[in-house]
């Protein structure tokens, strides 16, 4: 994060709500094992509403520093986008971050960075996905009536995209350079971006 903000970004990171509407979703639709009794069932809904409620509040409150957006996580917005490539049935992070990624490049971010630990599998397979799909296609395939969105991918045809595995271990040059790389086609993507009014 201190890297790119050497240069000029702003990092958005995954939150932890993410992860746990995810989980909401998995019990919603029976993806998971365990079974709720109506107690649970009423506690689960109850337990949802709230939290709803508090994030939205939460967001609102933070949104006013301008490096947050208000908008509530959409974790089926997230998977409806991620379905051409993954099933839900493969449940695991996997589907939020290459559901994430398809969903907030150029809508809401100039690039996409994914961070895992070295021979994390959900990461290899959305790294392998991702390196395929974070094109303008695809992009366009999410949201295909928006006129703004399709003038914004005119003439675009890969989008910045980075995996990257780590121990925690200071990076490599050949990481720093694909770094490099990277933050240049963001920072392209960006100034297009500006253009348009986006």
């Amino acid at each position: 994060m201190e890297h790119l903000a050497e240069k000029g970004f702003a990092s958005v990171c995954a939150s932890s709500i993410e992860w746990l509407l995810y989980c909401h979703y998995l019990m919603d639709n029976g993806l998971s094992d365990h079974t709720m009794t109506m107690r649970d069932k009423l506690n689960f809904m109850a337990r949802k509403k709230f939290m709803a409620r508090y994030e939205k509040q939460i967001k609102s409150i933070l949104s006013r520093s301008g490096l947050i957006h208000a908008t509530p996580f959409d974790v089926k917005k997230v998977i409806k986008n991620a379905l051409p490539y993954l099933s839900p049935d493969l449940t695991g992070e996997a589907i939020l971050t290459v559901g994430s990624s398809i969903t907030e490049i150029v809508s809401d971010a100039c690039g996409v960075i994914a961070i895992g630990p070295f021979g994390c599998m959900p990461n290899r397979l959305s790294e392998a996905l991702l390196t395929e799909t974070m094109n303008s296609k695809a992009k366009l395939a999410t949201d295909p009536k928006n006129k703004q969105l399709r003038t914004i991918l005119e003439g675009v045809e890969d989008l910045p995209f980075l995996a990257i595995e780590s121990d925690g271990s200071p990076f490599p040059q050949v990481i720093n350079a694909q770094l490099e790389a990277f933050c240049l086609r963001a920072e392209r993507l960006h100034n297009i971006m500006l253009e348009a009014g986006h």
